[in-house]
């Protein structure tokens, strides 16, 4: 898996907010940013994957706007629901996604 396929950002997004909600911390907006060290991919897939964690129930917190065909995205204290962390639990394809960075190590860091 590359760093950039899809269940990997689902897997890293997951697992960030499932840390910050099992230390009781608010997650961090840049840590999940398309842009910011953990991700570091283009806005609009990155637009798509958020749009799909809330459109599947994984995440709360978060919505995708589409205006004048460009994604918006709206964050307000995002947190993993139940459905998230059982999906990044028992999914075979988070299974791979998390076996992942272990191999390329620095792309969870707080894991």
């Amino acid at each position: 898996m590359a760093h950039d396929d899809m269940h990997v950002v689902m897997c890293k997004v997951l697992a960030y907010l499932y840390d910050c909600m099992k230390r009781g911390e608010e997650p961090s907006r840049a840590a999940v940013a398309h842009d910011g060290d953990m991700l570091s991919i283009p806005y609009r897939y990155w637009a798509q994957v958020m749009a799909q964690l809330a459109e599947m129930g994984l995440v709360k917190g978060v919505s995708v706007k589409w205006l004048d065909n460009e994604p918006q995205v709206f964050m307000s204290s995002p947190c993993v629901t139940l459905a998230g962390v059982e999906f990044l639990e028992e999914n075979s394809m988070m299974a791979k996604a998390r076996r992942f960075p272990r191999e390329a190590k620095s792309t969870l860091p707080f894991v």
